[in-house]
């Protein structure tokens, strides 16, 4: 997605609001005691003396920055809105100030190619868990933030980020941006499809953007995951360790997408359309 003028402005405005040392006071007075939609307002009278100020000319211009985008004004005072509980959230989750040295360590996995041991690697905010010995596959790669680290081993790490990808590809598959609520786009690239060609997943507001294997985006639903279970697939192992399926265009008008995943059970047959919409489910033991 390319920001357009509207979207770069609403940024600037967004950010430049928080550049006050007296309106960050007030927003950490109002989020200490937050508890969504029940959190209690804080009165006119908190805020001051929690802030440190006296001069109630001065305050109320920071307060009406504030006012409507971060502050919302109740019958009993003031609480947060949503806008400002995510970006706080946001800090807590990526600690933006923090430094998360992280040496590429050994996790217990295999190369799906070449079947030689994988390494986790933590760059830029993205969990990668990649082959030591081989190029031919282009390993695993999403977000994950610095907070997800805390009590975890290297294993738990890669496994948290696993399902966490899959929970928000699944998501996006389904037409709902897992960041900003938007809608989605799938495409699905026929004219060159392959086993392991991917698909890509894109929010049309925000810069959420996967390229995964078809499979992967399926495996939330409900038939697909009852029908790889009866063939024996165990979906409690991270997505790189599972079969990869044997994938051709069934038709182009309408589109239709066929994955084959074979393992030691049967063979299950997806169908799925251009927008991964499963069409048909089959399985042959």
């Amino acid at each position: 997605m390319e920001p357009d003028d509207r979207t770069e402005a609403t940024v600037r405005e967004a950010f430049s609001l928080l550049d006050h040392e007296i309106r960050l006071e007030i927003l950490l007075t109002l989020l200490e005691d937050w508890h969504a939609v029940y959190t209690a307002p804080k009165s006119y009278a908190e805020l001051m003396d929690a802030v440190g100020m006296r001069d109630s000319g001065k305050f109320n211009y920071h307060l009406d920055k504030l006012r409507g985008v971060y502050v919302r004004q109740v019958e009993d005072g003031y609480v947060p809105t949503a806008s400002v509980t995510a970006l706080y959230r946001a800090v807590l989750a990526h600690r933006p100030t923090e430094r998360l040295e992280y040496e590429p360590t050994a996790i217990d996995s295999t190369c799906p190619r070449c079947d030689s041991a994988a390494i986790l690697r933590y760059d830029r905010g993205f969990v990668s868990v990649e082959c030591t010995a081989c190029d031919d596959w282009p390993g695993f790669t999403y977000p994950f933030p610095k907070n997800g680290f805390a009590g975890r081993s290297a294993r738990a790490v890669a496994r948290a980020t696993a399902r966490r990808a899959r929970y928000h590809i699944g998501l996006a598959r389904d037409g709902q941006c897992p960041f900003c609520a938007g809608t989605t786009t799938v495409n699905v690239p026929l004219d060159d499809i392959a086993d392991d060609t991917p698909v890509e997943i894109a929010c049309d507001t925000c810069p959420f953007l996967v390229g995964v294997e078809p499979l992967s985006p399926l495996l939330f639903e409900d038939r697909v995951a009852s029908a790889l279970g009866d063939i024996g697939v165990d979906l409690e192992r991270p997505d790189w360790e599972l079969p990869t399926p044997t994938t051709w265009v069934e038709s182009r008008d309408p589109v239709r997408l066929a994955l084959e995943v074979e393992d030691e059970a049967g063979t299950a047959t997806i169908v799925v359309d251009e927008a991964l919409a499963v069409r048909s489910v089959a399985i042959d033991r």
